[in-house]
């Protein structure tokens, strides 16, 4: 329910504004510290550090539509904001650690639509999106699909290596170089579920940044883990070989350097499924009529 009219901003509107979401914050700070202090100190959610910067590069490309932001208080956000508290109240006393970090997101999303209404979620929905990559990865999710996803890593790593004869023994999950045996261990070299999430996080920005069609957008979605598990075994790949060739110190270094390269190798990944699609004559973007 709307109960007063658009209209422009004023100072006073920009004022209160503030005040709630510094308020928001300081209600929902428990979540906040702990999201914040996982993003930096959890490996397993380092996608957390990234959203802030995947997120303010679609707003940046989509400030011109702030000229569509009105002031137009309304119902939603404090629907929102309540629903939040409540959230925050159930994850807490029941222990879901992921309810009660999205309750904090949703506090704050409701104390913006407060102000504005529902065009801010027309206009700037991706952005919203993208703040939920700061709730770090349940547990139970990681755990279930870690197991598959380093399994699977890891048999591919050894098929390529056996193609290229190169000493490998497999071990579970633990593959053994060289003529000494180095052990690389997939689960902590090279954790798929870690690649995973950060590199979803990848493809959400790519396929919002671009004027892909719908049904394109989806799909490169859907590739997310594929992209992801791809680069995963091309990372293990070449770190297997660096322990084959050079020292450990070297090899360690070698992982090191091309953890860096996934995010880079992704992004060609997807410029690749791009240009393959449009070679095969099938539209990827949505044009839209000049006004």
């Amino acid at each position: 329910m709307i109960f007063a009219d658009r209209r422009g901003w004023m100072k006073q509107d920009y004022l209160i504004l503030m005040m709630m979401l510094v308020l928001s914050v300081i209600v929902s700070r428990g979540a906040w510290g702990d999201m914040i202090a996982r993003a930096f100190n959890d490996s397993e959610n380092g996608q957390a550090l990234f959203a802030p910067l995947v997120a303010g590069y679609l707003f940046w490309l989509r400030r011109s539509r702030l000229q569509f932001i009105r002031y137009r208080p309304n119902l939603l956000g404090p629907a929102l904001v309540a629903a939040g508290i409540g959230m925050a109240w159930w994850g807490a006393e029941r222990d879901v650690m992921v309810v009660w970090h999205a309750s904090a997101i949703i506090m704050v999303i409701g104390c913006v639509s407060s102000m504005t209404g529902i065009e801010v979620f027309r206009q700037f929905l991706p952005v919203i999106l993208c703040l939920f990559f700061l709730i770090p990865t349940p547990g139970a999710i990681r755990i279930a699909l870690a197991a598959p996803l380093q399994s699977f890593a890891t048999g591919v790593t050894m098929s390529v290596l056996d193609f290229g004869n190169v000493l490998a023994v497999r071990d579970g999950n633990v593959i053994l170089i060289g003529a000494d045996l180095h052990p690389v261990a997939v689960g902590e070299a090279c954790n798929g579920m870690r690649m995973v999430f950060a590199l979803l996080l990848v493809v959400f920005g790519f396929v919002f940044s671009m004027l892909f069609r719908p049904g394109i957008r989806l799909m490169l979605l859907l590739c997310s883990p594929v992209i992801a598990l791809t680069c995963n075994i091309f990372r293990l790949v070449l770190t297997s070989l660096a322990y084959s060739v050079v020292s450990p110190e070297v090899a360690e270094s070698f992982h090191w350097a091309a953890g860096l390269a996934m995010l880079p190798l992704a992004l060609v990944l997807l410029f690749g499924i791009v240009k393959l699609l449009r070679w095969l004559d099938v539209p990827t973007m949505s044009w839209r009529l000049a006004s």
